[in-house]
């Protein structure tokens, strides 16, 4: 089931999947994301869809653990096997695997629980310029948008409030930021509004690691091997929202990378942590 209408297809329609004639087998739309192959924000966005299918309302996702396991072929069908772990009456765990050609190309593992009133606290978000004012300024610079893979068929609106990875200084602390929201998501259900985050989730993490040492894709090999996302609270995917990124570590072939969603009033929504491959390119002779 590939996509072959992504100017019109919205992101939730995206990220929706489809029952098969085999139970807790699910048939996820493929799209294809420039050199990255299928980006990995949508293997965890239709994974969570899939498990969702699965669990009792209103449980909603607190968590996911997820790897990645090979490339993802844009023009094979891609089908998400979920596996029931656990079901309480406050909680469920689900184990959800994504194969093409008969392999896995993806894992996640899931949990859910209904909501609740507790404590609350959180860090400080950054102060930055606000997604309009740095609109403004580019726009008057006559500079393009960026050319994010996530934004394609207009799904994402996406601006960096950081130096970009072409423009970072090496000097500097490995750190990106990010504003991104999805057009038209006022609507959607808490569900899906948890599967759009979750596509969200992934979005610049990787290249946190590469920025003291080079750029993407020209003097280093990268790709996500896992990720880890941690829900806070609700939120409108369709406000801007803060993607506060940073790289913590790089050794051993491997960058480590984690980041916080903010609401543009400075809520925390999520946490995210993930750890890419880190490999030096051969120079061409």
């Amino acid at each position: 089931m590939s996509n072959n209408n992504e100017a019109t297809q919205t992101l939730a329609q995206l990220m929706a999947v489809a029952a098969t004639d085999e139970p807790m087998v699910f048939q996820g739309p493929t799209e294809a994301y420039g050199q990255i192959g299928i980006y990995g924000g949508h293997f965890l966005g239709q994974a969570l869809a899939a498990a969702f299918e699965t669990v009792e309302e209103p449980k909603l996702a607190h968590s996911f653990h997820a790897y990645f396991l090979k490339a993802g072929d844009p023009s094979a069908e891609l089908l998400y096997h979920v596996k029931s772990l656990r079901d309480s009456r406050g909680g469920a765990t689900r184990s959800i695997s994504a194969r093409q050609n008969g392999n896995d190309v993806f894992h996640m593992t899931a949990s859910f629980k209904l909501s609740e009133e507790g404590d609350e606290h959180q860090k400080t978000a950054p102060q930055v310029d606000s997604a309009d004012q740095i609109i403004a300024g580019r726009e008057a610079r006559g500079e393009p948008q960026f050319p994010f893979p996530v934004v394609k068929g207009g799904r994402v609106e996406m601006e960096f409030a950081s130096p970009s990875f072409r423009d970072f200084d090496r000097k500097n602390e490995p750190i990106l930021q990010t504003w991104m929201r999805v057009p038209n998501a006022e609507h959607l259900s808490a569900r899906m509004r948890q599967v759009v985050m979750a596509f969200l989730s992934d979005g610049t993490l990787m290249f946190n690691s590469v920025l003291p040492h080079g750029k993407p894709f020209e003097t280093h090999r990268l790709t996500s091997l896992d990720q880890s996302t941690w829900f806070h609270r609700d939120t409108n995917p369709g406000n801007w929202m803060l993607f506060d990124q940073r790289s913590t570590a790089a050794a051993d072939g491997r960058g480590m990378n984690e980041g916080e969603i903010y609401t543009a009033d400075g809520h925390i929504i999520m946490t995210c942590a993930q750890e890419s491959m880190l490999r030096r390119m051969t120079p061409r002779s």
